[in-house]
């Protein structure tokens, strides 16, 4: 598992009609700060959102995201936990999304 300082790149896909997909898992390494998502490739013409997630302290959902997007992912996530970012659709997205990029918990 990787330090949440450490940028780790994830390709995952996200299920039709609402799916969640999910990067690997980082150690936070601090209280208090934003995760940073840089996306590269959404497939197709859609969007997902994104949040990140663990078992105690989930982050607030980041909208829209969109190739080549820059976003800061707020949180509660505390120091030490594993944590992940859950990609997630619209309920009307009628196909499979592939998402790309890298990512880090700070």
């Amino acid at each position: 598992m990787q330090a949440g300082t450490s940028w780790s790149e994830y390709n995952t896909t996200v299920p039709k009609f609402n799916g969640s997909g999910y990067t690997g898992y980082q150690t936070k390494a601090s209280s208090g700060t934003y995760g940073e998502l840089n996306s590269d490739v959404v497939g197709g013409a859609y969007t997902v959102d994104a949040r990140m997630k663990a078992t105690s302290g989930t982050g607030s959902w980041v909208r829209s995201i969109t190739d080549n997007d820059y976003r800061n992912l707020p949180n509660s996530v505390p120091k030490g936990l594993s944590v992940r970012v859950e990609f997630s659709n619209d309920i009307t997205t009628p196909v499979n999304v592939q998402v790309s990029g890298k990512w880090r918990s700070n």
